[in-house]
């Protein structure tokens, strides 16, 4: 309990251990510390790839750091394009308010575009992520913006900026001997309390760098390639290799040609001048963390269109635009202390996103002028601030709509127009991805209230919504679909988003699989930029899937194939049905793909006759014949108990009549294994009073077969006991075994049953 009283606030003994973890932890992640230069060099030598990076390479770090490569399924194949699964979650989803779920069509993208930025090739580029309304566009920035404050408030994601600390009394009397040139370390934020500590903080004139400047930069140029050289530990093998690389690779190309701002530049030219010592002047240079905070807008800064195009001064100076920003009490003392203009304080908006990230988000209103307006410091890599030129060395990113992209095009600048490197963010094109948006809504539970296969097909059917009918790659790989009529339907968009999930169907023919070349699959991923760009958003999808939800929702029994096509065709109005339904027939394609698996299904469970099952029934057949319907004998062989009956001997004779034990015939078998009973009306009444009382009132042999179904579909294909009842009687119901007869079927490639989709 907290108590006030005269005097404070104090804490109880019980609260006490609460306030003291607060107080650690904000202690312990406290990250503006100075440093003085030597220690920063200190740090250079210990981890040179990690204190050395630009804002790109920051940024490509905090990504990599938080998205995992998942093992790609077709690494061997030597038709492999690199197209792999990445998990985002850590990225886009994990402690956001609000998940952005990345398929893996863009996740492919959006990885090969960071990698772009290791090497800075983002350079005097401005990243545009165009894409429908209701994409997730916002969502997506929004979290990748959040996931770089969290990555650069650690110890791994690190930048550093200069901090001047100049003692006056040294700059007014150079020649004055100084023993407390060297500054103690101390955090910039803390206030001095004594009278003696603010007299020996009047004497120090601190200096934020306007536009947080890598330290090493204020090091002039020409001597910065011998600094490194000497600088770089050597010692061991890796340690020669890195020096090497940071001196030759075009990563680190920049710090031997970037410059310091105007400001450090000139604030370190002054004191040398006037101290004559690089050491000296060194001495007066702190080192700190840099800050990336986007409500304050430091070293991240986010426009709206709406927003002011300028951040004016509330007082701005009569020989400075309005849209550069100085100190006015900063720049008197500096007048004073270095002469009239020999340090001029004074930066523009851009410097406070200078080797940090700029963004619009939308390319509206005024956002449409701040668009245009980059195309200087984008082309050059500088802005002028009044008559001095500001070097910016940003990450520029945007977001458009496909309409906002005429902005461009009518400002008639090609030049600019070859600078923006477009990232296409879609509807979402993988099933698995959009059931992912559902759990995350409506729970994580709710799989459970479906058959399995049916939820996936209500996100089959949402996805198929968003795709094109005519996919011009995939029809010169596959002319005719009708051969794949029991999987996929006649446009190919199951088999699309198959191949978009990065996974190659079983059900493929061999002929196809080998057609399916590199070349092929770029063409048809390549596609996916065509696609999800129509169709039900992602706000719609949504709350199409909370309408269904709640309709079909029903604790006596699951969710079926046959409720999400009544929603479908009936379920919602005419006007939505027409716009924004798949192509006609795709539903009816869903249905058969499903009706086809799950008889699989329920054949592959059914079937468990090996060798030694098939001697122990030809024994236990072989032995029944000696006996009279009704009697129940253990054979003398297996020792198993047998009930001869109708069922049991019709059952046996067509299992074991004419069968032999090659590989042909056991594969007939097995497809076979449900025709006995398909016209049994006990097995269909054994199914649904399994696990009831009066399942014991059944045949031995019906209730082997059941128990030995039921088992199967529940170890093999993630049923429970209630879903491996409804989806056998499912199929027996609809009697599927008739609708996929071979007979009809024999022109169509033949897949291991029951493992048609994943």
């Amino acid at each position: 309990m907290i108590h006030c009283h005269q005097g404070g606030i104090g804490v109880s003994n019980q609260d006490s251990s609460a306030f003291d973890f607060l107080q650690k932890e904000m202690q312990r992640n406290k990250q503006r510390i100075d440093r003085s230069f030597e220690e920063y060099t200190e740090l250079i030598k210990e981890n040179p790839r990690r204190v050395l990076r630009s804002i790109s390479q920051l940024f490509y770090d905090m990504v990599k750091a938080n998205v995992r490569e998942e093992e790609d399924m077709n690494s061997e194949d030597r038709e492999s394009i690199g197209f792999v699964r990445y998990d985002c979650s850590k990225l886009f989803v994990d402690g956001a308010d609000k998940p952005f779920f990345a398929d893996t069509p863009f996740a492919n993208r959006f990885m090969l575009q960071i990698g772009t930025l290791r090497q800075g090739i983002q350079q005097n580029r401005i990243h545009v992520y165009d894409g429908p309304t209701g994409s997730g566009k916002s969502t997506f920035l929004n979290n990748l913006l959040r996931m770089f404050e969290v990555y650069t408030s650690t110890p791994e994601g690190y930048a550093f900026e200069v901090l001047w600390d100049i003692d006056e009394a040294v700059i007014k009397d150079p020649a004055k001997e100084n023993k407390d040139l060297q500054l103690s370390v101390r955090n910039v934020d803390e206030v001095p309390d004594s009278a003696s500590s603010r007299k020996q903080r009047s004497k120090s004139l601190r200096i934020s760098c306007p536009s947080h400047d890598y330290p090493i930069l204020v090091i002039p140029k020409e001597y910065r390639f011998r600094f490194f050289y000497h600088l770089l530990p050597t010692r061991t093998k890796k340690e020669r290799e890195t020096r090497d690389y940071i001196l030759r690779e075009k990563e680190y190309e920049w710090l031997f040609g970037g410059e310091a701002c105007i400001v450090c530049k000139s604030i370190f030219q002054s004191l040398f001048d006037r101290l004559g010592s690089l050491e000296k002047v060194l001495q007066m240079m702190r080192v700190r963390v840099v800050r990336f905070d986007r409500r304050v807008g430091e070293g991240i800064t986010v426009f709206n269109p709406g927003d002011p195009t300028y951040l004016q001064s509330s007082q701005p100076a009569m020989h400075l635009p309005q849209d550069h920003n100085t100190d006015h009490s900063l720049q008197e003392r500096l007048d004073r202390l270095f002469g009239e203009n020999a340090v001029r304080y004074s930066y523009s908006p851009l410097a406070k996103t200078n080797n940090g990230i700029y963004v619009l988000m939308d390319i509206k209103l005024h956002n449409k002028d701040r668009l245009l307006e980059l195309h200087n410091v984008l082309s050059e890599g500088v802005h002028k601030v009044g008559d001095v030129e500001e070097n910016i060395n940003s990450l520029f990113f945007a977001l458009m709509n496909p309409e906002d992209k005429k902005v461009i095009e009518d400002a008639k600048m090609e030049s600019f127009q070859g600078r923006i490197q477009f990232n296409t963010i879609t509807y979402v094109l993988e099933p698995k991805t959009e059931i992912d948006i559902y759990c995350n809504v409506f729970g994580q539970s709710i799989g459970k209230h479906f058959l399995p296969r049916v939820l996936d097909n209500f996100a089959r059917a949402v996805v198929g919504s968003r795709m094109n009918q005519e996919c011009i790659p995939q029809k010169e790989w596959i002319p005719d679909f009708k051969k794949y009529s029991r999987y996929c339907d006649e446009f190919g968009l199951l088999l699309r988003m198959e191949l978009y999930g990065n996974n190659i169907p079983v059900w493929l023919s061999e002929e196809d699989k080998n057609k399916f070349k590199a070349e092929v699959r770029r063409a048809v991923i390549g596609e996916g930029l065509k696609e999800g760009m129509k169709g039900f958003s992602g706000r719609e999808s949504i709350a199409l899937f909370s309408d269904f939800f709640g309709r079909y929702l029903n604790d006596e029994k699951l969710i079926t194939m046959n409720d999400v096509v009544e929603f479908f065709k009936h379920g919602m109005p005419k006007l939505i049905r027409d716009q924004k339904l798949p192509p006609k027939g795709f539903l009816d394609s869903l249905v058969a793909s499903y009706d086809y698996a799950v008889l699989n299904e329920m054949k592959e469970a059914l079937y468990f006759y090996g060798k030694d099952q098939i001697s122990r029934d030809i024994l236990n057949f072989l032995e029944a014949t000696n006996y009279d319907f009704g009697d129940t004998f253990e054979c003398r062989y297996t020792h198993e108990e047998v009930q001869v009956t109708v069922d049991f001997l019709r059952l046996m004779a067509n299992r074991l009549a004419g069968r032999g034990a090659n590989v042909i015939e056991a594969q007939k078998f097995a497809r076979d294994a449900l025709q006995p009973f398909m016209d049994n009306k006990n097995f269909r009444e054994a199914i649904k009073a399994f696990g009831t009382e009066d399942f014991d009132s059944h045949d031995a042999r019906i209730r082997e077969h059941v128990s030995h179904m039921i088992e199967n579909l529940m170890k093999n294909f993630g049923h429970n006991e209630q879903s491996a009842k409804e989806v056998s009687l499912y199929v027996l119901d609809k009697n599927l075994v008739s609708k996929f007869a071979e007979a009809a079927q024999t022109t169509q490639p033949k897949v291991p049953f029951g493992r048609i989709f994943p």
